[in-house]
């Protein structure tokens, strides 16, 4: 997986030179948001990913993580950029960075201003116990957040706790299987001790480069002046 790879298009004539290795990896990161596999999903705020706590209607959902994560540290290692914008706590993950409530803002905004409401307001009213609900092809499931959480009232006292273990249940646990394969496939060609001097930024930068703007789209300057 370290040695040089030589890519060759099928029905293209062409020396791999360093070029078709980039288009290589750039279609292969396209194809990995294909929706036909079921493995991504987009965030609410529809500019980035992250892996669809349903891909196991894929068979072989794990093993494409696994490839899907070789694949990108592959990428770094030969120092090609791709084009795929993931959330930030996966890149939180992938450098060992603890996980936050804020993160869960570009993932999932309207959890989010849910989880900020509770935090912010009396929560004896709502009757809910330190349980996350999960929707497995409409049939509505319980996990429990802590051992007989569904025996625990959440209320004013311990509110913190609940929004804490249930933001986490909903960046990492719901998707332990996926976010771990990847890992697992990510760490063969990255060690975490080399990728964990970086924070997710800087990842997200060595991984995908600079995000290209329309110039059309922007405003000229010159109308302010």
């Amino acid at each position: 997986m370290k040695g040089r790879l030589h890519i060759s298009f099928t029905g293209e004539r062409g020396q791999d030179a360093g070029g078709l290795t980039r288009d290589f990896f750039i279609e292969l990161s396209r194809e990995m948001f294909n929706p036909n596999y079921s493995l991504f999903v987009l965030s609410s705020s529809g500019a980035t990913y992250y892996p669809n706590p349903k891909s196991h209607v894929e068979v072989d959902h794990l093993r494409y993580f696994k490839f899907i994560g070789r694949m990108i540290g592959k990428a770094i290692f030969d120092e090609c950029l791709l084009e795929c914008y993931f959330v930030k706590s996966l890149y939180k993950i992938m450098t060992g960075e603890t996980l936050a409530l804020s993160d869960l803002e570009d993932y999932d905004n309207e959890f989010y201003n849910n989880m900020k409401w509770c935090l912010d307001n009396d929560v004896d009213c709502l009757m809910t116990q330190f349980v996350a609900e999960t929707d497995y092809f409409g049939k509505k499931q319980e996990v429990e957040l802590v051992e007989n959480g569904k025996n625990i009232q959440v209320n004013n006292e311990n509110k913190r706790e609940y929004v804490e273990k249930l933001a986490y249940f909903k960046l990492y646990k719901e998707i332990q299987k996926q976010v771990d394969n990847f890992l697992e496939g990510f760490y063969e060609l990255i060690p975490k001790d080399l990728i964990s001097i970086f924070n997710y930024k800087e990842l997200e930068l060595l991984i995908s480069g600079l995000p290209s703007f329309d110039s059309k789209s922007l405003i000229d300057i010159d109308n302010f002046l």
